[in-house]
C-alpha cells in the first residue's frame, strides 16, 4: 500500500474557511443556472488548511495551530459513532464545558445506530469482509458453498456479519477486548450453525481428499427429495423410525431436468452425501445419476426451495463452540429444529477467535505451497497490528528453530522471515488442512508450533494456547488503539504521541473495555483537533471524503431510510436499483495482504463527486413531496409547499450544521436564494427543492468526515 506524505495528507484533505467561501460562492452562482434539474457545487477538492500553504516553488509554509471549534468537532465525533447530526444543545454543552463531550459520547453509545457503525468497524477490522461465495469454496471442496441465488448471499452475509455481532454480545457482557482472540462462543443464525455442522463432517485433507462423516455414519440411507407426494413435516423428515425419513419436499423437483433428456422424474433420490443435503437445506439440487443413468446437472433452485426459512438468517444467538467428549457425536447439520432451538455446537474443528472463522479463512486461503503462512500473517496483523517482515531481532528457540522449511528458506534473504513465521505457521498447520477442516497428516500434527513473535517466546500446542498468547501480547492494546484511531481520524496516530500513548494507558487500565477505549479517543484531541498533539503535528488534520460505509449509515440515520445504498442482503431495501450500483463504486475501508494499515480511499476524485451527485438526486426524488399513501414511518419528508422549513432541515440534518455555527446562516442564505433562483428560471417549486438537497447533500460537511 503506498503511504501519503504529511505534506499530501494535509494537501488531500483538510476543507476549511477558504474552501467554505469557494463552494458558497460556487453555489450561489449556480442557482442561475438551475433549470428544472440542478446544478451543483464544486467537488470537494479544497485548498490547503489554515496550518500548510504550498509556495510557487514547492516549498510548504507551516502556519501556526489552528484548533477546531466545537461546532466542527462534536460533528465529526457523533457522525463517527451514530451517523446523526449534532444538535445545538449538544454543541452549547461542549462549548461550555469541554468535559461534557465524553458524557455525549457516553450517550451515543447506547443509541442503536451505534451498534450498526461498530458492528461495521469489527467486521472490517477482523478482516471478515471482502468474501463472496467463491471463496468459500476451498472448505466445501470440489463444490461451492451454496448455489442458490436467494439463500448464497444471506449465508454469506451471515458469515460476514458473526464475529462482528459476537464482539458487540461480548463487549455489552463486559468482556475484554481480548476476548476477540481468545472466545469460543460466536453470535450465530440457525443458517451459521448449519454452516458451522456441515463443514465439521465435510472432511478435506491436504490433498484435497474429501471424507463425507455423513455418509460414513448413515451407509446406505438414501435422500428422497419430490415433489408430487406434497410437503412432509420436518418431524416425520427426521425420525429415523418413520417411512419418510430423509424424505424431503422440494417445489423445484416436479420442474427440474425438463431440459435434459432423462432427467425428469419425481422424486429424485440421492446417495448418502453431507453435501447434497446441505445443498437441499438451501433450496439447491445437487448434481446426480438419474434412474435411468443419465448425469443430471445442479439445478440452483428457486426461492420457494430452500428447508431454511427467513428467520433462519436473521435470529442471532450467542453459541458455544466445543469439541466432542470422549464417545460423543458432533452435532447433525441437517436437524434444523435442534438447530433453531440449541446454543451449544459440538464439533471436532477447533473454533477460536476471530482467525478460525469461516469468513476469516475465506478472505486468506492457504494451499499446499504456502501452508498456513498467510493466514498466521494476518492473524498477527489483526491481533497485533504487526506482521513478520525479517526485522522482529526475537529469537526463536532451536538450531534451527522447529518447522523451518528449507526449501522456502534456502536463500539467506529469505530466512530471516521464515525462522520466525514457520515456527509460528506450525500452530495453524498441526490443527486444519490446507481446506481448513482437521488436520489428518501425523506429520504435521506433530510439529507443534512455537509462539516466537516481537518479545514473547512460548510453545503453543492448541489454537487456544495460541489464543492465550495474543491477549497477552504487549502489542494488543496499542494495536486496536491505533486501529480505532486510524478509523476515526481517516489517518494512523503517531504511537509515540504522548496522548495517545495516554490512551492506551487508559484502555489498559481499563482492563482492555472497549467502551474506554471509544470514550477516550473519541474526545481527545487526537480527533477533536481542540489542541494540537503530536500527531496533527506530524499529519496534519485529516479530513477525508465519507467512504461508503459512513455515507451510506449517514443517509440511512439522518433520513430515516431503511438501507438506501441496497447494502443488506437480508432485507434488500434497496432505493432505487441506480443507488446500490453507484454505491458499489465508492471507496470503503479495506485490508490487503500483508499490510497492517487498511486501504482507506480518502481523496475526492471526479468518481466521488459524480456518484454522490447522482445518490443525492435520487434521494431528493423519494423525500421531496411524497404523498401521504407513498410516505414511511420514520421516514423525513419535505414539501415545496414550505421551502423555508425544508431548507432550514437541510442545513441542520443534511449538513450537520447547527444554528450557533458561523456558517448556518450564510448556508442558509445559499440554499435559499438557489431555491429562488431556480423557481424564477422556470423550475417547479418541486424541482427547485429537490435541486436544494441535491446541493446541501454534496456540501463539504456532509460528504466528507472531520470537517
Amino acid at each position: 500500500m503506498r503511504t501519503e506524505s504529511r505534506h499530501e495528507r494535509r494537501r488531500g484533505g483538510r476543507l476549511t474557511r477558504a474552501f467554505w467561501a469557494t463552494w458558497l460562492a460556487s453555489a450561489l452562482a449556480v442557482g442561475s443556472a438551475c433549470s428544472g434539474g440542478h446544478t451543483s457545487p464544486p467537488a470537494v477538492t479544497g485548498q490547503p488548511d489554515g496550518s500548510t500553504m504550498e509556495q510557487p516553488d514547492g516549498a510548504v509554509v507551516v502556519s501556526p495551530f489552528e484548533p477546531d471549534p466545537p461546532a466542527t468537532y462534536v460533528a465529526k465525533v457523533k457522525n463517527i459513532l451514530v451517523g446523526l447530526a449534532p444538535t445545538d444543545d449538544e454543541v452549547q454543552q461542549v462549548a461550555t464545558d469541554p468535559t461534557k463531550l465524553k458524557t455525549l459520547i457516553q450517550g451515543w453509545m447506547q443509541q442503536p445506530q451505534y451498534q450498526q457503525k461498530m458492528k461495521r468497524f469489527f467486521e472490517l477490522a477482523f478482516q471478515q469482509t471482502q468474501v463472496s461465495a467463491v471463496d468459500f469454496a476451498d472448505q466445501a471442496y470440489p463444490k461451492q458453498i451454496s448455489i442458490n441465488n436467494s439463500t448464497t448471499p444471506l449465508l454469506v452475509q451471515n458469515a460476514q456479519q458473526s464475529f462482528a455481532l459476537t464482539m458487540m454480545q461480548l463487549i455489552s457482557e463486559g468482556r475484554p477486548l481480548t476476548d476477540g482472540v481468545t472466545t469460543g462462543r460466536y453470535m450465530m443464525t440457525p443458517a451459521m450453525k448449519e454452516l458451522y455442522a456441515f463443514l465439521d463432517v465435510w472432511e478435506v485433507d491436504d490433498n484435497g481428499k474429501v471424507t463425507d462423516r455423513f455418509k460414513q455414519a448413515h451407509p446406505g440411507q438414501s435422500i428422497t427429495v419430490g415433489t408430487a407426494q406434497g410437503p412432509i413435516p420436518i418431524s416425520e423428515t427426521l425420525d429415523p423410525t418413520s417411512a419418510n425419513y430423509m424424505h424431503w419436499y422440494n417445489p423445484d423437483v416436479a420442474t427440474y431436468g425438463a431440459a435434459v433428456a432423462g432427467c425428469t422424474e419425481d422424486p429424485i433420490v440421492y446417495n448418502p452425501s453431507a453435501v447434497s443435503l446441505h445443498y437441499l437445506l438451501y433450496g439447491a439440487l445437487d448434481g446426480h445419476k438419474s434412474a435411468s443413468g443419465v448425469q443430471c446437472p445442479p439445478l440452483g433452485g428457486t426461492a420457494t426451495a430452500p428447508q431454511l426459512t427467513a428467520s433462519d438468517f436473521t435470529d442471532w444467538t450467542m453459541v458455544t463452540v466445543r469439541q466432542p467428549r470422549a464417545g460423543e457425536a458432533v452435532t447433525n447439520f441437517f436437524d434444523l429444529p435442534a438447530l433453531r432451538a440449541t446454543n451449544e455446537l459440538v464439533l471436532s474443528i477447533p473454533r477460536t477467535g476471530f482467525y478460525s472463522t469461516p469468513a476469516f479463512f475465506a478472505n486468506w486461503q492457504t494451499n499446499i505451497s504456502n501452508q498456513m503462512r498467510v493466514t498466521m500473517n494476518q492473524t498477527l496483523i489483526v491481533a497485533l497490528g504487526a506482521q513478520v517482515d525479517g526485522t522482529d531481532t526475537t529469537k526463536t528457540p532451536g538450531s534451527p528453530p522447529p518447522g523451518v522449511d528449507f526449501v522456502h528458506a534456502a536463500r539467506g534473504d529469505c530466512f530471516a522471515c521464515h525462522q520466525t513465521l514457520d515456527p509460528l505457521r506450525s500452530i495453524f498447520s498441526a490443527t486444519y488442512s490446507w481446506n481448513y477442516h482437521g488436520q489428518l497428516d501425523a506429520a504435521w500434527t506433530a510439529q507443534k508450533g512455537m509462539f516466537s513473535f516481537q518479545g514473547v517466546v512460548q510453545p503453543v500446542n492448541t489454537m487456544a494456547e495460541m489464543g492465550d498468547a495474543l491477549a497477552a501480547h504487549p502489542l494488543f492494546a496499542q494495536a486496536w488503539a491505533q486501529k480505532l484511531c486510524t478509523y476515526v481520524n481517516s489517518a494512523p496516530c503517531l504511537t509515540t504521541d504522548p496522548e495517545f500513548q495516554r490512551i492506551v494507558g487508559a484502555f489498559q487500565d481499563s482492563g482492555l473495555g472497549w467502551n474506554t477505549l471509544v470514550t477516550e479517543l473519541l474526545s481527545s484531541p487526537i480527533t477533536t483537533n481542540a489542541a494540537a498533539t503530536e500527531t496533527t503535528t506530524s499529519n496534519g488534520v485529516v479530513v477525508a471524503v465519507a467512504r461508503r460505509d459512513h455515507l451510506c449509515a449517514a443517509l440511512n440515520n439522518r433520513l430515516g431510510l431503511n438501507d438506501v445504498c441496497g447494502l443488506d442482503a437480508v432485507t434488500k431495501k434497496q432505493l432505487q436499483a441506480t443507488v446500490p450500483q453507484i454505491v458499489s463504486g465508492l471507496p470503503s475501508d479495506g485490508y490487503g495482504r500483508g499490510s497492517v494499515m487498511p486501504v482507506l480511499p480518502n481523496r475526492p476524485t471526479l468518481f466521488y463527486r459524480a456518484g454522490t451527485e447522482n445518490i443525492c438526486s435520487a434521494i431528493a426524488a423519494v423525500v421531496i413531496d411524497v404523498g401521504a399513501a407513498k410516505q414511511t414511518a420514520g421516514t423525513k419528508y419535505w414539501s415545496s409547499a414550505q421551502p423555508d422549513v425544508a431548507i432550514a432541515d437541510f442545513v441542520g440534518t443534511i449538513m450537520a450544521l447547527v444554528p450557533s455555527d458561523p456558517r448556518a446562516a450564510p448556508a442558509t442564505t445559499l440554499l435559499k436564494d438557489h431555491f429562488t433562483t431556480a423557481v424564477q428560471q422556470g423550475s417547479s417549486a418541486s424541482d427547485a427543492l429537490k435541486s436544494t438537497f441535491v446541493v446541501a447533500c454534496l456540501a463539504p460537511s456532509a460528504v466528507s468526515i472531520g470537517l
